[in-house]
């Protein structure tokens, strides 16, 4: 007995024991990884979870567009009842996890707490699901999604009603697309592998009169983890779906009927509706995308200077760099914190710089010092401590460029190692305590 069999009493017993052929049969399956498990629940829990099921919510049947659709989606299945917030605590056990690791060969796999996009899927008469491949990243967790596990809860039900489960090779090639369709049966498990070819949905379900009181319900468990596979690595995305192809009754020498029209009509309206919303998703992804490229233009071209005392810096610098080399005429945005009287600055001239004046003003307060190579400073006094955002302006006039042109062709006097703001002792204090 495999220790599995014994700390999940919800599964079947026969799942656990013939875990090494479904695996078999999931790693070798076309057109991409999957399997189907009959009887994967074990069948009093099934009943439960049956009996249990929620009524059909239109709150919770809001489709992509924002409308009111025919599928209603609970992923807080812990709060439906006492089965399903035993299910919901076997999802997250070790124990589960490592069966569905036993089951399809991919290892470490996770729980999302939140069950974004599944928990219990109830989908009426009329509805639908185009092919498509699912999300392929949590961004809020950093994971990767994995595994699709989909149990299903229809005790009656038959092939021609529709809605069965179907994997597809490439529903862009409607001539040669290959498609593997599963019934949605009582205690039916499908699962598979989430990549960017896990092409899969379901037809319409179409219910004879008499059985439209019955849904099409379904238990969706997606898994994930921290890394996958290099080679599978895509950009993140969302959901990708592709709209059916017409009917195959439309053909050449067929004549439309009322019907006809009113099946194109409706293909008509959701590719409509479909390029509706990618219109409106291109124009707010382009918006934040401007506003992040003119985030990153700021971030380049702003410059933080080695500004000390009880100042900050203001805009960007005139005449500075990052890499703290200064032109020959600078400009810097000084706001004080406290009183300013007085401006030292610091800096560094390269061996056989010629020599130099350098010149701080403030307003009408300057000073003006003679510089050479090596280091130096140069200090200015303000005349009247500035207590209001004002602007320190630095000139340096040379009898020659301080580096070599062919070595770099910007206009440089110095690198600047600090600039001091000096506070009158008093006043300084009087500010910082009110």
């Amino acid at each position: 007995m495999h220790p599995v069999e014994a700390t999940l009493p919800q599964i079947s017993e026969s799942v656990v024991q013939h875990a090494a052929e479904h695996r078999e049969e999931f790693v070798n399956a076309s057109p991409f990884k999957h399997s189907m498990i009959e009887n994967f629940f074990e069948p009093a829990f099934a009943e439960r979870l049956l009996a249990e099921f929620p009524s059909f919510d239109p709150k919770l049947a809001m489709n992509e567009m924002g409308e009111l659709g025919g599928k209603a989606v609970n992923t807080k299945i812990r709060e439906i009842s006492p089965a399903y917030e035993e299910l919901y605590e076997m999802i997250g056990s070790q124990p589960f996890l490592d069966l569905m690791s036993r089951l399809t060969g991919i290892p470490d796999l996770l729980m999302d707490p939140k069950l974004y996009g599944g928990g219990t899927h109830d989908n009426r008469h009329g509805q639908e699901l185009d092919a498509h491949v699912d999300f392929n990243y949590d961004e809020a967790q950093k994971l990767h999604r994995r595994l699709n596990v989909i149990v299903y809860m229809n005790k009656e039900w038959k092939t021609e009603w529709g809605g069965a489960i179907e994997v597809h090779s490439n529903p862009w090639d409607h001539e040669h697309n290959q498609i593997r369709a599963f019934d949605p049966l009582f205690n039916r498990c499908v699962m598979f592998e989430t990549n960017e070819y896990s092409w899969h949905g379901f037809p319409k379900i179409n219910l004879p009169p008499d059985k439209r009181h019955l849904t099409r319900k379904s238990i969706s468990i997606y898994l994930y983890t921290k890394e996958r596979p290099p080679q599978e690595i895509a950009p993140l995305h969302g959901t990708f779906y592709v709209q059916r192809p017409l009917p195959p009754e439309i053909r050449e020498g067929h004549t439309l009927s009322a019907d006809d029209v009113k099946a194109l009509k409706n293909l008509l309206k959701r590719r409509d509706d479909w390029l509706r919303m990618y219109h409106k998703m291109e124009l707010e992804k382009n918006a934040d995308i401007a506003i992040k490229n003119q985030n990153i233009v700021d971030l380049r071209t702003y410059v933080r200077i080695p500004l000390t005392g009880y100042v900050i810096q203001g805009a960007s610098p005139i005449g500075m760099f990052s890499d703290q080399w200064v032109e020959s005429h600078a400009d810097v945005e000084i706001q004080p914190l406290a009183p300013v009287s007085g401006v030292l600055l610091r800096g560094w001239r390269p061996d056989k710089a010629p020599p130099a004046r350098v010149r701080l003003v403030v307003g009408d307060a300057s000073v003006e010092s003679a510089v050479g190579e090596g280091n130096f400073e140069v200090s200015l006094k303000l005349p009247h401590a500035a207590d209001t955002p004002f602007r320190l302006r630095i000139d340096t006039i040379s009898q020659g460029r301080a580096v070599d042109p062919a070595i770099d062709s910007r206009d440089l006097a110095f690198r600047v190692a600090e600039i001091r703001a000096r506070h009158p002792l008093v006043q300084t204090l009087t500010k910082m305590l009110g």
